[in-house]
C-alpha cells in the first residue's frame, strides 16, 4: 500500500499539506531527545544516518521516505506491527540530516540497507555520542571532544573559581547522566589539583550544569 491511499497518510494530511511536526525537529537538544529517550529506551536499536543535499525539495524527500519505509506515526498501528513480528521504522529530520531508527523484527527495506546497531556502534552527532551503557540509553559528549575539554579545565584548575564554574558550566547544555557522570570525573581532578594548591574547592551543585539551561534547549 502506498503511503497516498494508506489512512495513515488522510491521518497526517491537513489543509493539503502532511503535518510535518510528527518527524521534523528544530533543535540539536531535541534530536538528543527523542532518538535516545523516545525510541532506544524502547528497542529501537538499529539506525541509519544520511544528509539530503542542498537544493533537494526536502518535503518531498520526507514523503519519499516515509512511504518507502511505512513509517507509522501511530502507536496501535505499531503495536499491530509488532504483534506480526514485523519491525517498525521511526524518521527523524533535523536540518538536513535525517536518521531511521528500527526496532527488532522483519523489514525488508531496513534488510537491504546498511543500518547500525547502538549496541555495537554508537552514534555521533554534533560533539556527542548515543550508545548503550549498562543496558540503558547513554548520552554523553565524545570522547575525542572531552578529552580536549579535560585538559584546558585541568590547565586553568588553579584560576578563580568564578572562571572554572562558568567554564565546566559550558561543557554542556544537557543534563544526561552520561554527561554528568564526565562533569563529576572532571569536577573531581579538578577540585584535586585546587586541594594539592590549597585553594577553595569548587562546589557541584553551582558547576554542574548552567542557569536556566531549561529555557535555552
Amino acid at each position: 500500500m502506498s503511503l497516498t491511499t494508506s489512512p495513515l497518510f488522510f491521518h497526517l494530511v491537513k489543509n493539503g499539506k502532511m503535518q510535518q511536526n510528527y518527524y521534523l525537529v528544530d533543535s540539536l537538544g531535541k534530536f538528543l531527545r527523542k532518538i535516545a529517550i523516545d525510541y532506544l529506551r524502547y528497542g529501537y536499536t538499529r539506525y541509519a544516518v544520511r544528509v539530503i543535499p542542498e537544493g533537494k525539495d526536502l518535503e518531498k524527500v520526507d514523503q519519499t521516505i516515509i512511504a518507502t519505509y511505512g513509517v507509522s506515526f501511530c502507536r496501535s498501528a505499531r503495536a499491530r506491527q509488532r504483534a506480526k513480528g514485523l519491525a517498525n521504522v521511526i524518521y527523524l529530520r533535523f536540518g538536513q540530516r535525517f536518521i531511521l531508527l528500527a526496532n527488532q523484527g522483519k523489514h525488508l527495506e531496513v534488510e537491504k540497507r546498511d543500518f547500525r546497531n547502538f549496541l555495537d556502534y554508537e552514534l555521533y552527532i554534533d560533539g556527542y555520542t548515543i550508545g548503550v551503557k549498562r543496558n540503558k540509553p547513554c548520552v554523553m559528549v565524545a570522547p575525542r571532544r572531552f578529552r580536549s575539554i579535560r585538559k584546558y579545565a585541568l590547565k586553568i584548575a588553579l584560576y578563580s573559581k568564578q572562571r572554572l564554574t562558568t567554564f565546566l558550566q559550558s561543557i554542556s547544555p544537557f543534563s544526561y547522566p552520561g554527561i554528568n557522570e564526565q562533569k563529576w570525573k572532571l569536577f573531581l581532578a579538578v577540585n584535586k589539583l585546587r586541594k594539592r594548591a590549597g585553594l577553595a574547592r569548587l562546589e557541584w551543585e553551582e558547576a554542574k550544569k548552567p542557569k536556566n539551561w531549561r529555557k535555552k534547549f
